[in-house]
């Protein structure tokens, strides 16, 4: 059974929802948009939130990493994340210089209206009504059952690995992609030859193709990971930000800039 996945877009992040006939899997929710997500799975896709039964990102940045464990935890599903997610010191040893460049990258993006406009705008969030649907029917789910407003350590079931096949859903592929940072990871779909790419490939639609994001710990690594996405089989990209892109060459005008 081939998945069908869909897309939960919100002011800050691009979540998928993997929808199989027996559970979903949830890949990327930002800080305080689990809601929303939650939301959308009973509202559109009319499933039972018990359904998901994993939830995981592609790095940890807040945007991607900020809800799953609210998520998580609202569902009783697992958490998957990547090897060196919430791990600083594996980030250093592997690259010792990230931190800086992706500080030096993060200022110079902030002075473009690109990111005001993405970050910033609060007419750009169009799931809101799922946010609150959510919240005004389930009121035993309130503010206090979020583990961001408490103190619980983040807690992560299976650290993924590069070509893991991943837990109970093994159609799907764990591909390491450092560059936007050391953690970074893609999730790839033989059978619909589909890759969610996180933070690693962008969608322009101003541009209608992909694009590397702006904001990057290395160039050397961002180069090699574009080589091995390169080698696989990929029709379909659903990015972390921007808009989806497919066609047989949809990695061809991918540059590092």
């Amino acid at each position: 059974m081939l998945p069908t996945i869909h897309l939960v877009k919100t002011r800050l992040v691009n979540t998928y929802v993997v929808e199989y006939p027996d559970r979903l899997l949830v890949v990327d929710v930002a800080y305080k948009y689990h809601r929303v997500v939650l939301g959308f799975i009973e509202d559109e896709l009319k499933r039972e939130i018990s359904d998901v039964a994993w939830v995981t990102c592609s790095h940890d940045d807040p945007d991607h990493i900020g809800g799953v464990q609210d998520l998580a935890e609202l569902c009783d599903a697992c958490i998957a994340i990547p090897f060196a997610a919430h791990a600083p010191i594996r980030k250093f040893l592997h690259d010792p210089y990230g931190p800086l460049h992706r500080l030096k990258t993060s200022i110079r993006e902030l002075f473009r209206l690109r990111a005001w406009a993405m970050y910033f705008n609060p007419f750009r969030d169009n799931s809101s009504h799922h946010q609150t649907r959510y919240q005004g029917d389930k009121t035993s789910l309130d503010e206090s059952s979020d583990s961001s407003n408490s103190t619980t350590r983040f807690r992560a079931d299976v650290r993924l690995t590069h070509r893991q096949l991943f837990p109970d859903f093994d159609d799907w592929q764990v591909i390491h992609t450092p560059g936007h940072s050391w953690d970074s990871c893609c999730f790839f779909h033989a059978g619909t030859q589909s890759l969610l790419s996180g933070d690693t490939l962008l969608g322009s639609g101003k541009q209608n193709r992909l694009v590397v994001p702006a904001i990057y710990s290395n160039r050397r690594h961002m180069e090699r990971t574009l080589t091995t996405l390169q080698m696989l089989d990929i029709q379909t990209v659903y990015p972390g930000h921007g808009s989806q892109m497919s066609g047989n060459s949809v990695l061809a005008q991918v540059v590092v800039e």
